[in-house]
């Protein structure tokens, strides 16, 4: 019996406001989730301890690579609400050694929070980016919702679990 390895993203494209970013962006950093927490210390307890606060996090960003400055830079640079990436990641059957592929969607919202715009390299390539703050992010692979966080309206589901649920009710 097999199971599927992601192995490689095969390829990706942005989109935004109706815009297909085909061959303009190069890499996407994806945000880093960090907890906020509060220090637990009190009787009984053998010294502190660091409290995850469910579904609020930090900061978080993205950072979008492109190739060069163009217009189509400066129209993502402008670009308000909803960005989404679309690619497809390569996955390794064990079981009959082949490669398959499933859809990854990796959807923000947020805005531009600085950019920069790179270098200009005769024969070159100038690597401009874009970091934007980001308030609301899902991804979904092979269909399924993985990760869903909405800031501004107390969402936080992992791996199809609604972790806020309860809180929202007794609000």
């Amino acid at each position: 019996m097999g199971y599927k390895i992601p192995t490689v993203l095969n390829n990706f494209n942005a989109y935004g406001s109706g815009h297909k970013y085909v061959g303009l962006t190069s890499e996407v950093a994806l945000p880093s989730f960090e907890y906020l927490t509060e220090t637990i210390d009190g009787a009984g307890i053998g010294g502190e301890i660091e409290e995850a606060v469910e579904g609020s996090f930090g900061s978080l960003e993205t950072e979008t690579s492109f190739q060069n400055i163009g217009r189509e830079y400066f129209d993502f640079v402008c670009q308000t609400g909803m960005i989404t990436y679309r690619g497809s990641m390569q996955v390794l059957n064990t079981a009959t050694q082949t490669n398959d592929y499933e859809g990854i969607v990796v959807t923000t919202k947020g805005k531009v929070k600085s950019f920069e715009l790179g270098s200009l390299k005769k024969g070159g390539k100038g690597e401009p980016k874009v970091v934007r703050e980001i308030t609301y992010c899902k991804i979904t692979i092979g269909g399924a919702t993985v990760l869903e966080l909405d800031k501004f309206n107390l969402i936080w589901k992992l791996n199809g679990v609604d972790r806020l649920q309860k809180v929202r009710s007794q609000i």
